[in-house]
């Protein structure tokens, strides 16, 4: 087994796509991934060799707002505390980098819960819809499914 390394380094268009892809975070268009790399304030990758088998990123205004978005892990090597490391490498950045007054939040899958929770995140409540009519999700913009919290 190759070490891994650990990088700050986004990574590539089509290789985020395709690890969200793989992961189940869902499709975004060629555009969409191009735009939202090169507009985060910061990302932590994990390569294996040359691929990518994991990431994630932060982005907002760099001021009064940050998200914590694309924590992904490669299915062959999850449970190995890489999603964790991830994390705490990107709240890290946040404490060092932002202002104390800065707001950072995520939305965790079910079940991811407990990651976050560790590096200081409580549970909230929130909403989100998807630009309506083009690329993979057309329709009206509208999120899939009913609402996970009751």
């Amino acid at each position: 087994m190759t070490a891994l390394a650990w990088s700050e380094a986004p990574p590539g268009a089509e290789e985020y796509r395709a690890l969200r892809e793989a992961v189940g975070l869902g499709a975004r268009t060629p555009e969409a991934a191009r735009r939202g790399l090169a507009g985060g304030l910061h990302a932590v990758t994990v390569r294996e060799g040359r691929r990518l088998v994991a990431m994630g990123r932060v982005v907002g205004d760099g001021g009064s707002f940050a998200q914590v978005v694309d924590v992904a892990v490669a299915t062959s090597h999850r449970r190995r505390g890489i999603a964790t490391e991830v994390v705490r490498r990107l709240v890290a950045w946040c404490d060092a980098s932002l202002p104390p007054s800065c707001y950072v939040s995520l939305i965790a899958d079910p079940g991811a819960e407990a990651i976050y929770e560790r590096e200081g995140f409580a549970r909230r409540v929130g909403m989100g819809r998807y630009v309506p009519g083009r690329g993979p999700y057309g329709g009206p913009g509208r999120l899939a499914g009913p609402s996970p919290v009751p």
